[in-house]
């Protein structure tokens, strides 16, 4: 009989809390001290320390720039896999952007866990689709995955 490790189901809420769009379930699996690293050089990468900085990334750089009745978050994902206090995942998000853009994503994020909170988040993905239909900038080849 395989036993979940706790890491892994606090991850799968993470997801099914995204899934159902249930912010206030995913804010409370954030660390008081977490800090979120986003790669590229969009507007919204960057690190981010402290769960009132996590909070207000997603709503303010993420969310607001999204057509909220349109997306369907965490539409597929995936725990790849889960050692010790480290669990990596992946998920794709669909719908559009205020700027009528498509953008399906695709995330790669990779989990520290502490006191069974998330405690560090670094995230992959497309950063050209950020910037083409997030913040309605032109890139090279920016295209809807």
């Amino acid at each position: 009989i395989k036993i979940m490790s706790d890491n892994k189901i606090i991850i799968q809420e993470f997801y099914k809390s995204l899934e159902n769009s249930d912010f206030d379930s995913l804010n409370n699996l954030w660390h008081d001290d977490v800090t979120l690293t986003l790669i590229g050089s969009t507007a919204v990468s960057g690190t981010f320390s402290g769960k009132d900085a996590a909070i207000d990334l997603i709503e303010k750089g993420v969310l607001a720039n999204l057509e909220f009745e349109s997306v369907s978050f965490a539409d597929r994902w995936n725990i790849v896999a889960a050692e010790n206090d480290v669990v990596v995942g992946t998920m794709t998000l669909k719908g559009k952007s205020i700027h009528r853009k498509d953008y399906n994503q695709i995330y790669c994020q990779i989990f520290t866990l502490k006191d069974q909170k998330i405690y560090k988040l670094l995230e992959f993905f497309d950063t050209a689709l950020v910037e083409f239909a997030l913040f309605n900038k032109e890139t090279i080849n920016a295209k809807s995955t």
